[in-house]
């Protein structure tokens, strides 16, 4: 009962953690004012121009397209628009627009393919997903009062999706675009990450989150799970060439990394402090720029989490090792790329530039 206790709280923070920025614009605008300002104006040459958005007609910042382009999705007339706007050019494009009210945008790491959920109402959803150019490649229903996705890395026709219904209830399933066909998968955990085209990564957490999960390994073919070595478990990320294992050492208050790459087993390891809130352990911020690297933040001392303003350390870490920036006040944030420029805040309304260690804001909602 304990177990499942823990995996309702779990559960409620992860979802709301995704919908924490999600917006639904209670009546769409007329028209909508995009009004770029000049760099030189805002003294931020070589960095991002800023814009002018009036907050009923702005949803989100979906992320970065190219090391130029940045996606959007807007409102305009009862509908939901996905627009990238680059930074070079301070010019807009339209790739995509539906009726149907967008919950949550994502973008593939390839940048070949965007996924947008949708829904109706509070009961079902419906995923598109849409190439580049516009052109919606598949649409998928559910029923649900909410969704979760994980996104293989490099073969964007790979999703797995869990949909969460009122009672918490949920079903887990995998999507292969290849067959476009949808297949059932039984997991006790329902946040699955990709491990290969073939398998899945499932947490088996303890009695107590503090003490982290251990690392299970899923068959999507046979449906057969297998345990793995790896224990104290807090997060994994799959870069696409690489993973990055995330342990707690609780005895010494450190966060224990190790990024491998999986077709020749160089590895680069690290520690850093660990933080908390208390009643579970706070997973550092990390933006995926490259199938072998990564942007993270990095606490400067170990402890509880008290004080929200505090500095902590941005750094990029690959298979060659560590490369940190400097100080800056931990928040989310998305990097381009190139590695050279972060959106930071939960909006993404500030950018962040590394070689600088230089921040701003470039999207300037009114109010």
């Amino acid at each position: 009962m304990l177990k499942k206790a823990l995996l309702f709280i779990f559960c409620i923070m992860f979802l709301q953690a995704c919908t924490e920025t999600e917006k639904s614009p209670e009546v769409p605008p007329d028209d909508i004012s995009e009004q770029p300002t000049s760099a030189n104006e805002n003294d931020i040459t070589n960095n991002i121009p800023s814009i002018h958005l009036e907050r009923n007609k702005f949803h989100s910042v979906i992320g970065w397209l190219s090391d130029d382009e940045i996606l959007l999705i807007l409102v305009d007339k009862g509908e939901w628009i996905l627009k990238s706007y680059s930074v070079t050019k301070e010019e807009w494009k339209e790739i995509y627009r539906t009726k149907t009210p967008v919950i949550q945008g994502m973008i593939h790491p390839s940048k070949e393919m965007i996924v947008l959920h949708t829904s109706n109402n509070s009961s079902s959803a419906e995923v598109q997903l849409i190439h580049m150019n516009g052109v919606v490649e598949q649409s998928l229903y559910f029923e649900s009062a909410e969704l979760y996705m994980d996104w293989h890395p490099t073969d964007p026709n790979l999703i797995a999706f869990t949909a969460f219904y009122e009672d918490w209830s949920y079903n887990s399933v995998v999507y292969n675009g290849h067959t476009q066909e949808m297949e059932a998968i039984d997991v006790e955990n329902p946040f699955v990450k990709w491990l290969d085209s073939e398998n899945l990564m499932v947490f088996d957490w303890s009695e107590t989150s503090l003490d982290g999960s251990n690392l299970k390994q899923y068959s999507i073919a046979d449906h057969s799970i297998k345990a793995t070595e790896w224990s104290n478990i807090i997060d994994v990320q799959n870069l696409g060439d690489s993973l990055v294992y995330i342990q707690i050492d609780e005895e010494n208050m450190q966060f224990k990394y190790h990024l491998v790459n999986k077709s020749n087993g160089k590895s680069f390891d690290w520690v850093s402090p660990a933080v908390s809130n208390y009643s579970e352990w706070v997973i550092p911020t990390i933006s995926i720029i490259s199938p072998n690297s990564f942007i993270a933040f990095q606490a400067k001392e170990k402890g509880n989490k008290d004080e929200t303003n505090e500095k902590s350390i941005i750094g990029m870490y690959s298979i060659e090792g560590e490369k940190q920036y400097g100080e800056i006040i931990e928040r989310p944030i998305d990097c381009s790329p190139n590695g050279m420029i972060c959106l930071g805040g939960y909006e993404k309304e500030q950018w962040i530039n590394l070689n600088t260690l230089k921040e701003g804001k470039w999207l300037n909602i009114l109010e």
